[in-house]
């Protein structure tokens, strides 16, 4: 014989105002998705490859640019051509910056 009563549970009065219950914790949205962070640190790391190998080839043009001419001998005509070619673009370029 069983003695003491039964466990019941109860239920909430119907006019109890209900607590604001919090949405979601992730929700989907099919019309505007949201990129994942991973995305967001591929692009970063793209441009600074990018940028990177622009600097370098930069560096190694200008290394390459004095390791040539330290090395060039030229007689004098060939000096005096290549001078007469450097004035006529410093003309050019002085006349062009200035229109």
């Amino acid at each position: 014989m069983a003695q003491g009563k039964l466990k019941v549970k109860t239920k909430a009065p119907v006019n109890n105002k209900k607590a604001n219950k919090k949405g979601a914790a992730f929700s989907k949205r099919k019309n505007a998705p949201i990129q994942s962070k991973k995305h967001k640190f591929q692009e970063a790391y793209k441009l600074k490859q990018v940028v990177s190998k622009a600097v370098n080839q930069q560096n190694e043009d200008n290394i390459r640019k004095l390791a040539y001419e330290s090395q060039t001998k030229l007689s004098q005509a060939q000096q005096a051509v290549l001078d007469h070619h450097k004035k006529q673009a410093e003309a050019q370029e002085a006349g062009t910056s200035k229109s």
